[in-house]
């Protein structure tokens, strides 16, 4: 299959009379998760934000780490992260259950 052929996997003739039949994107609601792996790797709205900043940076990670337009929705959340999300804390009790498992199966989490 061909990239035009997976891209227009996407795609569809409006049913909006005003669209006047031209093309336009399926919701991706309605696109099967195969459909949609055919041409997007990220699989999480993180990594998609954090894949959109490198293309805005032409790929450079540095980059993306050095923006300045803050008055981007994006920007937050530009090194792949929810920093609006309190990191996890685990109580001892959980820390030892962990470490058990990780003993138990032989370091497989």
């Amino acid at each position: 299959m061909t990239l035009t052929d997976k891209r227009e996997t996407l795609l569809a003739i409006s049913g909006d009379k005003s669209d006047g039949g031209e093309l336009v994107g399926k919701d991706p609601r309605k696109v099967s998760p195969s459909d949609l792996s055919l041409l997007f790797r990220a699989r999480s709205p993180l990594k998609a934000l954090r894949a959109r900043c490198l293309d805005c940076c032409c790929g450079n990670s540095a980059e993306v780490r050095k923006c300045t337009a803050t008055d981007c929705p994006s920007w937050p959340f530009r090194m792949g992260k929810n920093p609006f999300r309190a990191k996890r804390q685990l109580s001892n009790e959980q820390k030892a259950a962990m470490a058990e498992r990780l003993r138990q199966t032989g370091g497989v989490a």
